[in-house]
């Protein structure tokens, strides 16, 4: 394998693609059997990486578990199409293209300038499907219904050649809606009117299978794209314990609170009253999902560590967080948020 690539690439490549017991080659498997042609996936990983290291600068271990997502993702939305009957006049189509083709490729490589999600297109003079890998370092990361839906979209207009190219879908704005007459209308739709099979555009198939382990991002990652988050505030005896999957919403608490906290008189270095406190999860490392707000020493009347003030903490997480409050109970509050936030 080329040096170029740095030794923690190199490994991630020989386990997790190279690899025959690989979930990659578990896919690419499945969709044979679903579609009765095998789609061999081909990537140079000197060029890709070449293209995209900057992205990876602060953390290269994340580059091929990225890559492996992203195939398999490509793959697992492929098959649930094709096993789909609402897309049989697609499937059919499909079918009489590759046909044509005796060896079929999926081809990954950088994708243009700007690109922020990962895209793919068909290109016969190559009898192959390209990827396009997004290079740009302010491309984010997508979560797996995020990369359904853009595959989806992809996938409507596969077989169109005059299909417009996608560039403002970078730009969606989840939870905002589009009106009807601002979608724009292929060629050949008719409005008001009887639409061509080949121009109907299907809804979003519902999700038909659990994703893969190794499709999936790292905890910190996946937790920080996957909505809805969950966010749990418990009075303790002294303390006030904020739990939450969504590890910013925990961070901006605590540095709100670590920023405006009241000075102890009482102590010479004039620590705060209060120590807001990031730990981190049991369930894996490098993962903050608690927040402990108390007392690290006593102060005044409060020496004999009464219980802390909670109500602060509730207005932060629904007022500015924009958590909604889902159930109450003595001391503890459970809070949820259907906002993807950033």
């Amino acid at each position: 394998m080329s040096r170029e690539l740095p030794l923690k690439v190199r490994v991630d490549i020989r386990d997790q693609w190279d690899s025959s017991k690989s979930s990659v080659n578990g896919s690419v498997a499945a969709l044979t059997k679903v579609l009765g042609h095998t789609i061999t996936p081909q990537i140079d990983w000197p060029i890709l990486w070449t293209s995209v290291k900057e992205r990876y600068s602060d953390d290269n271990t994340t580059f091929v578990p990225t890559v492996v997502r992203y195939a398999i993702a490509w793959y697992e939305r492929l098959s649930d199409r094709l096993d789909n009957d609402v897309y049989a006049d697609w499937t059919e189509s499909l079918l009489n293209i590759l046909s044509e083709h005796t060896q079929l490729a999926l081809r990954i490589q950088p994708g243009e300038k700007g690109m922020n999600r990962p895209t793919t297109r068909w290109e016969p003079n190559l009898s192959a499907f390209l990827l396009y890998f997004p290079t740009t370092t302010t491309a984010q990361s997508s979560s797996h219904s995020s990369l359904d839906s853009g595959f989806d979209r992809d996938f409507e207009n596969l077989l169109n050649a005059d299909a417009p190219k996608d560039e403002e879908w970078a730009e969606v704005v989840v939870g905002k809606t589009v009106p009807a007459e601002a979608v724009p209308t292929p060629a050949g739709a008719v409005h008001g009117g009887s639409v061509p099979a080949a121009y109907t555009v299907q809804p979003a198939a519902s999700v038909s299978r659990l994703p893969v382990v190794d499709a999936l991002a790292r905890p910190r990652e996946l937790f920080a794209t996957a909505s809805p988050h969950n966010l749990i505030v418990e009075e303790r005896n002294g303390s006030i314990v904020v739990q939450g999957s969504h590890e910013p919403s925990l961070e901006l608490l605590a540095s709100y609170l670590s920023k405006w906290g009241k000075s102890n008189p009482n102590d010479s270095t004039k620590r705060p009253i209060l120590k807001a406190e990031l730990r981190e999860s049991e369930f894996c490392f490098g993962v903050m999902d608690t927040l402990v707000i108390e007392r690290p020493m006593t102060f005044g009347r409060q020496s004999s560590g009464g219980p802390l003030n909670p109500v602060l903490v509730y207005a932060f997480v629904e007022g500015v967080l924009g958590y909604r409050m889902v159930d109450i109970s003595a001391g503890q509050r459970s809070y949820v948020s259907t906002t993807l936030l950033r």
